[in-house]
């Protein structure tokens, strides 16, 4: 009885025979085209979606080939219904390579046929349906590393794929698991070919973990950082919490994953980089900004020794370069990056690296004053907060009570970077979790006569006593 009914419904509504062109204003009925093609093609779609629901893939993939061949442009939802069918029918019949083939094939043919179709798709879709041609190569791209057949040629394949449809997208729209599959596909080809290889490793490592840093950065508009005075302000501030949290689980992982593959990698070996650069170098003597890029990637990765680096640091300040001073070096290109810089966020985070040098060479007031400084740049730099964090602690003197007013202070700054940068969340709580064992007991402080919420000052900063409760 449902089939008749679908099939009266056709009948009564189909349109002008299919044709190439724009679909702007029309209905479903009006791109399925006429006679027993649009029927069968109207009938099957119901059908298909009946079956999609009840996740009975293999009776939905015969229903939802009869669209896909016969009405392309009925709707743009049977190319993203056909790719979670045929993705979970390869996991399906993952040891029939005969099936996987056949299901991979028909994938493959599923993003050929959307891109040949994508301006007519566009014309009659919403906003949240309209797509771009990068995102459906990213997601070829994807799809073809995750499932195509392993042959020698299939990460040079996915990897040319993933390059273009992300120059297509644009960088700022490119998603967490498009970029995720990529750095690992770049990963797998350095890999495989660590000569010719490298430099677009490190190049894809950069920029990736760059595009991460710049997309996690639109997590904090939607930050929350007044006092939570009433049941509405927390209501919103959740809201806005989950927005933010959004954005870091699309991005975080990609950026930690990033992270995890370049340093298992050893690509930046820095005699490696010296042998990838140094005839570089001189070919390119004269090309100020190339030679900057070059120290970006010797200061990145802690390269600042080599011969190459400082013959580099010689040629692009010749009149403030410090021969044979590692740290003058390298301070001087993050110092004159800091000066040049003009987006606030970047220069931010230069100033936390500078920070991060003078920590780690233990000028704790160096330091401190770069983490101010950045704060003063960008006070939404979550990890200038976490580092003061850090250097706070490293401060911490006296007895147990007096130790344990600077874990306060130190747990002040953490919380202020979860409340400015939800991109923080997971560090901080980390290093919450580390301070609050260095509090005062809770037990002793009561027979002391101590309460918390008591202003102390510390490090000419106010905060509160905070107890451990074990």
């Amino acid at each position: 009885m449902k089939k008749l009914l679908v099939i009266f419904f056709a009948l009564a509504f189909v349109g002008e025979a299919f044709a190439q062109g724009k679909y702007a204003g029309t209905q479903i009925y009006d791109r399925v085209g006429h006679g027993e093609d649009s029927i069968a093609a109207l009938n099957a779609l119901s059908l298909y979606r009946d079956e999609y629901k009840l996740q009975k893939w293999e009776e939905a993939l015969a229903e939802w080939k009869v669209v896909f061949e016969k009405a392309p442009v009925a709707q743009s939802r049977i190319y993203t219904d056909g790719a979670v069918i045929l993705q979970q029918l390869i996991a399906k019949y993952a040891g029939d390579e005969a099936k996987k083939k056949e299901y991979f094939d028909l994938l493959m043919k599923v993003y050929d046929q959307r891109l040949e179709y994508l301006d007519d798709l566009n014309s009659f879709a919403t906003p949240t349906t309209t797509t771009t041609r990068g995102n459906i190569l990213t997601r070829k791209a994807s799809d073809y590393f995750a499932y195509a057949p392993e042959t020698p040629d299939k990460n040079e394949t996915s990897y040319a794929m993933f390059k273009q449809g992300i120059s297509d997208m644009g960088e700022n729209e490119v998603h967490g698991y498009v970029l995720y599959n990529f750095i690992i596909c770049s990963y797998k080809r350095y890999m495989a070919d660590k000569e010719n290889n490298r430099e677009a490793f490190i190049n894809d490592y950069l920029e990736t973990n760059e595009t991460c840093e710049r997309l996690l950065e639109q997590a904090k508009q939607y930050s929350f950082t007044d006092s939570i005075a009433t049941a509405e302000d927390s209501i919103e501030a959740a809201k806005l919490e989950a927005k933010a949290a959004k954005i870091v689980a699309q991005y975080q992982p990609t950026q930690l994953k990033c992270e995890e593959l370049f340093n298992a990698s050893g690509a930046a070996n820095c005699a490696d980089l010296d042998g990838m650069y140094a005839k570089k170098v001189e070919e390119n003597v004269s090309d100020t900004l190339y030679l900057k890029q070059v120290l970006a990637v010797y200061a990145n990765f802690d390269c600042d020794s080599s011969a190459v680096y400082n013959k580099v640091v010689a040629i692009v300040y010749p009149k403030k370069a410090s021969a044979g001073n590692k740290p003058a070096n390298k301070l001087l290109y993050y110092q004159e990056a800091f000066q040049t810089e003009e987006s606030a966020s970047k220069k931010a985070k230069i100033a936390v690296s500078l920070a991060a040098m003078y920590y780690k060479a233990g000028q704790l007031g160096e330091s401190r004053k770069w983490c101010n400084t950045a704060l003063s740049v960008d006070r939404t730099c979550g990890s200038a907060y976490l580092l003061l964090a850090s250097i706070v602690v490293r401060h911490a003197s006296g007895d147990h009570l007096e130790r344990s007013k600077y874990y306060c202070l130190a747990i002040d700054k953490c919380n202020r970077a979860k409340a400015v940068d939800p991109s923080c969340a997971s560090k901080a709580a980390s290093q919450i979790a580390s301070y609050t064992q260095g509090l005062y007991p809770k037990s002793e402080a009561f027979f002391a006569g101590l309460k918390a919420g008591t202003p102390v000052t510390v490090m000419g900063e106010t905060t509160t006593l905070r107890f451990r409760s074990n």
